[in-house]
């Protein structure tokens, strides 16, 4: 996804003109535009920094945790700024105020965010703004299932993975299993058995 956000984003910019629906106005929803676009950049040249620091001193060298370090703050910053925005759109920034793909970039920091109940806090609007077309529904199904994981609930969309006790690859339990594909089909995701076979799950 990164290359394909990269190489879109200046067209998203130059085009900006072409998305009708506006949170108030237009001059309102090209600033949305360019601060999400800010976001997504320093959100990827940090990440990819600290995976470059990591890759030459060691996960647990203290140049690594002071990458760490600063994501972890990073994200905070972007947290507030993600919220801040959707108060002022009035709901989730999806495709109809500032096209694709920023339409992806609240999504993605919420999501990066370690607090499970900024997850739970948001989940429903990711949710209605998928079912609205207004976001991608995968990645919602994705977040939906990691709520459950996380609150020891069996996931409904079968998305996460884990290492069980034998050490391989395992699903985490999943709630209705007979209508599974149905579901899945519903959230632009694969048949499960592409997908286990895709991630070296063996069932």
């Amino acid at each position: 996804m990164k290359t394909k956000f990269l190489s879109l984003v200046l067209l998203c910019l130059i085009s900006s003109g072409l998305w009708a629906q506006t949170p108030k106005s237009a001059a309102n929803t090209a600033e949305v535009r360019k601060w999400l676009t800010q976001i997504y950049e320093k959100d990827q040249k940090e990440r990819a920094a600290y995976d470059a620091i990591e890759r030459q001193y060691g996960w647990g060298a203290k140049e690594a945790q002071d990458a760490r370090q600063k994501i972890k703050d990073m994200d905070k910053e972007h947290l507030a700024d993600v919220e801040k925005i959707i108060a002022q759109v009035g709901g989730y920034p999806g495709k109809s105020v500032v096209g694709q793909p920023l339409d992806q970039v609240a999504f993605l920091i919420i999501q990066h965010s370690t607090d499970r109940t900024v997850h739970e806090k948001y989940l429903p609007m990711f949710t209605e703004a998928a079912q609205k077309g207004e976001l991608d529904k995968a990645g919602v199904a994705f977040l939906t299932d990691q709520v459950k994981v996380q609150k020891k609930e069996k996931q409904i969309y079968g998305t996460q993975i884990h290492i069980n006790n034998k050490g391989e690859k395992d699903v985490y339990p999943i709630e209705d299993e007979a209508n599974l594909d149905q579901r899945r089909k519903q959230m632009d995701l694969e048949p499960m058995a592409a997908y286990l076979a895709r991630m070296g799950v063996k069932k």
